[in-house]
């Protein structure tokens, strides 16, 4: 396993401490639906090598793992990694490996791929154009981002709080460069809860081709 740039203060210490009791019924109930809401957006012919970004402990990637040829797990939370290491190894495959990376530093990713998986990280994420930006020089030609986020609740003011604002989402990805651009809703929280959870969606955009 690899190490880089990892740091035990604000958030990342944080998930450090949660790691161990991250995967309830809850969490991973929403994990699979967020998966087959990526799986329902994942382009057939860009299913070779993907990263799943800020992976926890990873169980949306590892649901989504037989859709690729190869899968990089990342996070900045070595407990985190360290659960997702465990599950791999009692998976016993050697098609995905795992590295600790706090990218809001000046780290890169490690190499370009086909896909990259982004679930519920944005809103963690101090300053989300520059990882977007990063995103799209790792991803190879008409390479693919699949975003899962909370959308923005009216009561949630801040930019960076649990929640973001689709349209302003897609208006900064296309600012980039991304282009076909498109998102669902896949968790409607009014239909579905007492509405004290925000709904979710999901967002698939394309790096161009040159």
């Amino acid at each position: 396993m690899k190490k880089n740039g990892v740091k035990t203060i604000g958030h990342i210490y944080e998930f450090n401490q949660m790691a161990v009791k991250y995967d309830t019924p809850k969490n991973k109930h929403m994990a699979k639906r967020a998966a087959d809401a990526i799986r329902n957006l994942l382009d057939e012919s860009h299913k070779k090598s993907a990263i799943d970004f800020g992976c926890g402990t990873g169980l949306v990637g590892l649901d989504l793992l037989e859709d690729f040829k190869s899968m990089l797990f990342i996070d900045a939370s070595i407990k985190m990694i360290e659960q997702v290491e465990q599950k791999l190894a009692d998976k016993n495959t050697k098609k995905a490996s795992v590295l600790c990376l706090d990218i809001e530093k000046d780290a890169q990713l490690p190499n370009k791929v086909d896909t990259i998986i982004l679930s519920l990280v944005l809103h963690h994420i101090q300053d989300s154009h520059r990882l977007l930006t990063k995103f799209y020089e790792t991803l190879n030609e008409d390479g693919q981002l699949l975003i899962i986020e909370m959308e923005k609740q009216e009561k949630d003011s801040s930019d960076h709080g649990h929640g973001m604002d689709r349209s302003a989402l897609a208006t900064t990805l296309a600012g980039i460069g991304y282009q076909n651009i498109q998102s669902d809703i896949f968790y409607d929280a009014k239909k579905e809860s007492d509405g004290q959870e925000a709904s979710r969606f999901v967002l698939s955009a394309r790096k161009k081709l040159n």
